[in-house]
């Protein structure tokens, strides 16, 4: 059979759609390749990222853990040093919790990818160390507290005896203290005649006074060498002192007190009359009340006064 030109034409259209259709096949199935391909691909950076942001997180994680820890360890050194000071000695478990700890930030440091089963092992001890601080920082508090209120009651005790030692002094020095009787005070005059010294109360015509006295028995009293300060005052209320080194003060309830002469008696706890003094002022005196007070050992033994006319 001849092939016309109109079944030529046919079978080019046949062959051309067949064509068609096997590029257009090649091309679903290209893309359907590609379609695969890219969602795979999708899948695979899904599951990087995720394991990338985990891997930050576990980081993350871990540094916010050592650091927490380490701050742990430093007070627990801090308040462990607190402890010591006060005396009281830290408990053995607490030193146990705090070593472990100490090895469980020395291995998490060197190794990179801690595992979630260690940090949350660092975290459960850190919580233990922390209650047990908190534990032991109210405690300190506590022993502070107890020991200003013993520093206060030892400073009171301290102030206390203080005070007793000083009554105690007091008092056995007022036990100690001499007693001066019989105190007579004469003032004297030499009779142109017979040169002798005579009494006399003109005050134009005294040359001297005579002190004599007696100190009384005691046997609390220190024995020995006891320095006498006899002090004259005038009718104006100064006390008299020749020019030179005859005067000068003693001291008398914690002051000093002007004296016009003192002289040194041996006392040996008994009573006894001591020999008379005798001063002689270096200028004229005036009339009216003269006081003789005498002293020892910081206290005032005994007085007298003469009125001169």
């Amino acid at each position: 059979m001849e092939t016309t030109p109109t079944n030529q034409a046919d079978q080019k259209n046949r062959n051309s759609r067949a064509l068609l259709y096997t590029i257009i096949g090649i091309l679903i199935a290209l893309n359907a390749g590609l379609f695969y391909m890219w969602q795979k691909g999708g899948n695979e950076k899904e599951k990087v990222e995720k394991k990338l942001e985990s891997t930050n997180n576990n980081l993350k994680e871990k540094t916010v853990a050592l650091e927490e820890a380490e701050f742990l360890l430093e007070k627990f050194r801090r308040d462990s040093a607190a402890l010591i000071d006060n005396n009281k000695e830290l408990n053995s478990d607490l030193v146990k919790k705090k070593n472990e700890i100490a090895v469980l930030v020395a291995k998490l440091r060197n190794n990179k990818n801690a595992s979630d089963a260690e940090i949350a092992e660092l975290k459960a001890k850190m919580q233990e160390l922390t209650a047990q601080l908190e534990q032991l920082q109210k405690e300190n508090v506590e022993l502070k507290e107890v020991n200003m209120q013993l520093q206060k009651e030892k400073e009171s005790a301290e102030s206390e005896n203080k005070q007793l030692s000083a009554e105690k002094k007091k008092y056995k020095n007022i036990a100690q203290r001499l007693q001066a009787g019989s105190i007579k005070i004469e003032a004297l005059k030499k009779r142109w005649i017979t040169g002798k010294e005579a009494t006399t109360n003109k005050a134009k015509d005294v040359e001297a006074f005579r002190i004599s006295f007696s100190l009384a028995e005691n046997k609390v009293a220190e024995p020995g060498d006891k320095t006498i300060y006899a002090k004259v005052t005038g009718p104006e209320g100064v006390t008299l002192a020749n020019p030179g080194n005859e005067g000068g003060t003693f001291e008398y309830e914690n002051n000093e007190s002007k004296y016009t002469y003192k002289f040194t008696v041996a006392y040996d706890q008994e009573s006894k009359a001591v020999p008379a003094t005798k001063w002689r002022p270096a200028r004229d005196l005036k009339k009216g009340k003269y006081i003789i007070e005498l002293y020892c050992d910081g206290f005032k033994i005994g007085s007298e006064t003469l009125d001169l006319k």
